[in-house]
């Protein structure tokens, strides 16, 4: 069922013109409970859209639910990028140069028939504001108490959007890594601010290390799912597109984060689920990395024990 869940996944995003084989009426209601489990449901609905034209249909009580919940994703998408304009502009105003990281920024490059329906979450500013400036900021919004933690300031302008404001990229527990990956990126921050459209967001060369290391932590200490390697594949895509493929030495920079088996991994995985063209691969798969990132996504589950026994000193960090 994965190997046709996978398929579908293809069809959304058009690296493949129809799935292998008529799904049965209950392997549709299977790979809909996937594409839940995967927050992939909206995306998924493109691709149902799509093998319309084969005759494949899905049994219509299950296809309107899956129109319902995808026309949701679609409002919600819409809201979260008014927000994320809203916020970007007051911190303009503030004189706070902000950039916006994953979230409504990744969905920009899913283009204009996909980013309205990647399932959104909270909105991400990257901010060269100091710890002390943001908390300001946020007073001034008429937040009375104001969280904050060793990378970010939490903005409450709405309940149901949580929104962070980081003035430090490093996401992990482990001290030297984060030293590394906080220097880098000082080192390389007029990157991290680039004008895009009405947007001031990563240039597509410096989203591809940030993208990486930011699912790197996000597997060890959350878990993720296909959407955020969905959100990779999208901003390799968008690098493509740049001609910018050979500007940076990605292996030489991710092994000096002491990433580059898992990147490698992610590479391959997206070979495997998304079908990523050869051209696109800034780094050569690793089977054996990527085959174990992808049983632990697919599990639906973050297994400390699987884990503990890939990335040892990562765990341990993870303890304290």
């Amino acid at each position: 069922m994965e190997k046709l869940f996978y398929e579908l996944i293809r069809v959304s995003l058009g690296q493949l013109d129809c799935l292998s084989r008529g799904p049965e009426p209950e392997e549709w209601q299977e790979l809909s409970e996937i594409a839940h489990e995967q927050n992939m449901i909206g995306v998924c609905y493109r691709g149902v859209q799509a093998l319309f034209e084969y005759g494949l249909r899905v049994p219509q009580d299950l296809v309107i639910d899956w129109m319902s919940e995808a026309e949701q994703i679609e409002e919600r998408n819409d809201l979260m990028s008014q927000r994320c304009a809203k916020v970007q502009e007051m911190l303009t105003n503030r004189s706070i140069l902000s950039s916006v990281l994953a979230g409504q920024g990744a969905a920009r490059d899913y283009g204009e028939t996909l980013q309205a329906f990647r399932q959104p979450d909270g909105i991400d500013f990257y901010t060269n504001g100091s710890p002390q400036e943001l908390v300001a900021f946020v007073k001034r919004t008429g937040q009375e108490e104001v969280e904050k933690d060793r990378r970010r300031v939490f903005l409450e302008m709405w309940d149901d959007t949580e929104v962070s404001l980081y003035y430090r990229i490093g996401m992990g527990k482990n001290p030297l890594k984060n030293r590394k990956i906080r220097q880098w990126f000082e080192k390389n921050r007029k990157a991290l601010f680039v004008k895009d459209g009405e947007m001031t967001r990563p240039s597509a060369t410096m989203n591809v290390v940030y993208m990486l290391v930011r699912l790197y932590w996000q597997f060890l200490y959350k878990g993720i799912t296909l959407r955020e390697l969905s959100d990779f594949f999208f901003t390799l895509k968008r690098l493509a597109a740049k001609g910018s493929v050979s500007t940076i030495n990605y292996e030489k920079v991710l092994g000096g984060f002491g990433i580059l088996g898992f990147a490698r991994g992610v590479i391959w995985v997206l070979q495997e689920v998304f079908g990523l063209e050869e051209g696109m691969q800034i780094l050569e798969p690793s089977e054996s990395q990527g085959s174990f990132i992808l049983r632990e996504v697919m599990a639906g589950k973050r297994n400390v024990f699987h884990l503990l026994l890939k990335y040892p000193v990562e765990v341990f960090f993870s303890l304290f």
